[in-house]
């Protein structure tokens, strides 16, 4: 199932901050788990950048992304 429908100039800018703040999120927590040596927080920081890779595909590709491109975006067209 195709999601045609296009985003706006706002939820494509909304979804560019989203993506944004993950990345500022993936990249505190990457600093706090080698500064201190939590490995969760590292495990939490790279779901967090996928996230901000996510958000930022939204964004770019100017539509919301199906279920097969969320959970597999390597196999999706």
């Amino acid at each position: 199932m195709a999601n045609s429908a296009k985003l706006g100039s706002v939820n494509r800018f909304v979804a560019l901050i989203l993506a944004l703040v993950w990345a500022c999120a993936g990249v505190a927590g990457l600093t706090v788990a080698f500064a201190h040596g939590v490995w969760m927080a590292a495990v939490a920081a790279v779901f967090a950048l996928w996230y901000a890779v996510l958000w930022a595909r939204v964004g770019i590709q100017a539509r919301l992304l199906t279920w097969s491109e969320f959970a597999t975006p390597w196999r999706a067209r």
